[in-house]
């Protein structure tokens, strides 16, 4: 669907699910990478779009051109030849305590075994392999924005050590183009309905899940609070006699006062048998 603007429609997020570039790795060039739009309630996801394609994971290939290290993490540029650079950046493993340089000099004794193999374990679940200047390397990671400049998030580096490698990556980032990005993403109108109902839905039930959690705990604290003040009365009087209890509960009833317009209740009907010159009648 074309918006107003001639631009292709971007859809809504609860539609994502749909797409057929945000849940896999996209096969891009470093030009392409700088090329991808964002949009407005989108930020802060790490988020880019080709026309109207949601774009998350990437992958690139080059030569690495140059590498430096920046504090907790190091920097490869890579240079793929499509007219743009890209920096891909990696966590260095963090040292070990007892590598740092102790007071007067002395160096610290040497990392144990265990801390070496742990460290060399994740580089080589990134890595696979030392990365040195002109090695041609495969990159997958998130994009993500530093000082304006766009640069990846390495989550897997590997490397690409033949030429069929390369022409089999080149491969898969034309047909990516061909097959999905060279055309918008288009969906039909009553599946975007049925993708907000859905979203609403769910919505809808975790809001009446709040609301039950809500008044639950209410209740539980209403009646923690009445067993606390029963608990405190029972400690107050906790040998109250029967007797008193009935004064007590006498003494709270409203007393009544006599105004002398009551009503008088009438006397008893009292039958007087009927005798004398009738009672052959049985009368």
């Amino acid at each position: 669907m074309i918006s107003s603007t001639g631009s292709p429609q971007i859809y809504p997020q609860y539609c994502f699910h749909l797409s057929p570039t945000i849940a896999k790795w996209c096969h891009l060039r470093c030009a392409d990478i700088a090329a991808l739009t964002t949009h407005p309630g989108f930020e802060g996801q790490d988020l880019y779009f080709h026309k109207n394609h949601p774009i998350k994971w990437v992958r690139i290939a080059g030569i690495v051109v140059a590498v430096d290290d920046f504090g907790p993490w190091r920097a490869y540029t890579v240079d793929d030849s499509s007219g743009a650079t890209i920096e891909c950046h990696v966590n260095l493993p963090k040292p070990a305590a007892n590598s740092a340089i102790l007071g007067g000099g002395n160096p610290a004794p040497a990392v144990k075994p265990s801390n070496t193999t742990a460290q060399q374990q994740q580089k080589v679940d990134l890595l696979g392999s030392e990365v040195n200047v002109g090695d041609i390397i495969d990159v997958r990671g998130t994009i993500r924005v530093y000082r304006q400049t766009r640069q990846i998030k390495a989550v897997k580096i590997v490397h690409l050590k033949s030429t069929e490698k390369e022409v089999e990556f080149w491969g898969k980032v034309a047909a990516l183009y061909r097959d999905v990005l060279d055309n918008p993403w288009v969906l039909d109108e009553k599946v975007v309905r049925k993708c907000r109902k859905e979203a609403e839905g769910y919505e809808g039930k975790q809001a009446r899940k709040e609301r039950r959690e809500r008044r639950e705990r209410r209740e539980r604290e209403k009646a923690t609070k009445e067993r606390d003040a029963g608990v405190t009365e029972a400690i107050a009087i906790p040998n109250r006699r029967p007797e008193k209890a009935a004064e007590e509960q006498a003494a709270r009833k409203p007393k009544i006062r006599a105004t002398g317009l009551e009503r008088r209740p009438k006397p008893p009907k009292v039958a007087v048998p009927i005798t004398g010159k009738f009672s052959a009648l049985g009368l």
